[in-house]
């Protein structure tokens, strides 16, 4: 007969897991009690009140980066098992710091929770450097530096630009005192017949045009756009023109100098081409007296430019074999009269009219060959009454010459029975 082991006997193995049990609880409520110690790395230095308490005395923190440390910790087990670096704050012991400068700052450390029993033993590193300076603040205008290009004779090369224009640096005194200029550079080395354009990276220079390392400098931009205009150059024709031409008046027998027949411009090469000439703008041959000289100023399409930079012509009427004679004309005629309506001129004689023309024609001429004729579709408005209005002066027979200066007559409208003739021109005969 086989003998019966104590392991078979149920109740003795339930007495002794109890036992078991009660001993693990045992070790464990003893072994929480001991103190043991932890690293924590990647803890971050709290710079807030650094911030705060430097800036009291004009001063501000210089760093570009955050600054990590680790902390040796130690405490009871529960306490530490969990513990991470949001748990600790780190920060810099700055009640030495007076003035400007790179200092050398002890590290001091807290656990955020101070109901833990846990305490810092050692921070590494255990100080660190950190500089302090005032801020500043400058805006510097941004230059550029471009070589190696350039452009054919019939090409013209323009100013740079630079967009932005102006860039604004912070940062502590002493490195913005180094900056001199701010610039970007580039050699193109090419030959161009249009506009160039690229951005650049900023560089900022010494009073000796070195380039500059600034760690702690911050800039609004820290690139710009620079632009080469490139316009091809064209020399084009002036052009005048006439306002106030009396019927058959033959305007290309008038004789004219002028202070510039052509001007030399430059334009972008797709416009260029197409700019055949320079309106100057026009003359009112009512104003046009003998030995009278007109300026015009020279007026280019947006974008080109006057290369010779002649800003005006001027015109001069070439009076040789011409002359000015008086006439009072009496051949008034009134044109256009709306219908169901009457006028009459009351002007019987438009006094001291000015002809100007070739000499044997104008003192072959009589009063006669002048007629004043008054339009009443150039009015404003016709109503009854007496109204005063302009009078255009012609030679009908006599084509190279006209009149000068403004001419009125007064005109008698009125309203005619509905359904009766009338006429839509006047002539009245002296």
């Amino acid at each position: 007969m086989k003998k019966e082991s104590i392991f078979d006997n149920r109740t003795f193995l339930m007495v002794l897991s109890v036992i078991m049990a009660f001993l693990a609880w045992l070790f464990v409520s003893m072994d929480s009690n001991d103190t043991k110690g932890k690293t924590i790395t990647g803890v971050t230095v709290d710079m807030q009140e650094v911030d705060e308490s430097i800036g009291k005395l004009g001063l501000s923190t210089i760093s570009t980066e955050q600054i990590k440390v680790s902390v040796r910790v130690e405490g009871v087990v529960y306490d530490i098992g969990n513990l991470t670096a949001s748990d600790i704050r780190v920060y810099p012991d700055i009640s030495k710091v007076t003035t400007a400068g790179m200092h050398t700052v002890e590290l001091k450390g807290e656990i955020r929770d101070s109901s833990k029993d846990v305490t810092i033993q050692e921070i590494t590193p255990s100080s660190v450097q950190i500089k302090f300076d005032s801020l500043q603040t400058k805006t510097l205008d941004i230059k550029a530096k471009l070589s190696g290009y350039s452009a054919p004779d019939d090409y013209l090369i323009r100013d740079v630009s630079v967009s932005p224009s102006t860039v604004q640096i912070t940062g502590p005194a002493e490195d913005i005192s180094r900056i001199s200029q701010c610039v970007v550079e580039k050699d193109i080395d090419e030959e161009l017949t249009s506009s160039y354009s690229e951005t650049l990276p900023l560089k900022f220079l010494d009073v000796d045009g070195n380039e500059l390392e600034l760690k702690y400098v911050v800039s609004d931009v820290t690139e710009a756009r620079v632009t080469i205009p490139i316009l091809k150059k064209k020399v084009v024709p002036v052009r005048l023109d006439f306002m106030n031409v009396p019927d058959g008046f033959q305007v290309d027998r008038l004789k004219f100098t002028l202070s510039n027949e052509e001007i030399e411009v430059a334009g972008p090469a797709e416009s260029i081409d197409k700019y055949k000439e320079i309106p100057l703008g026009q003359i009112d041959i009512k104003s046009l007296e003998l030995g009278k000289t007109e300026t015009f100023e020279v007026k280019l399409p947006t974008g080109f430019v006057n290369t010779q930079n002649i800003q005006s012509v001027l015109v001069q009427f070439d009076s040789e074999g011409m002359i000015e004679k008086q006439f009072n004309v009496d051949n008034i005629i009134i044109q256009n009269v709306p219908l169901n309506y009457e006028a009459e001129s009351m002007t019987q004689e438009i006094t001291n009219v000015r002809i100007i023309g070739p000499k044997d024609v104008v003192e072959g001429m009589v009063a006669g060959d002048i007629v004043a004729t008054i339009d009443l579709q150039e009015s404003s408005s016709v109503s009854s009454g007496q109204v005063e209005l302009p009078v255009k002066i012609s030679v009908p027979k006599k084509s190279q010459v006209w009149a000068v200066g403004d001419y009125r007559a007064i005109v008698s409208i009125s309203e005619t029975t509905v359904g009766s003739p009338t006429e839509s021109t006047t002539e009245t005969d002296s």
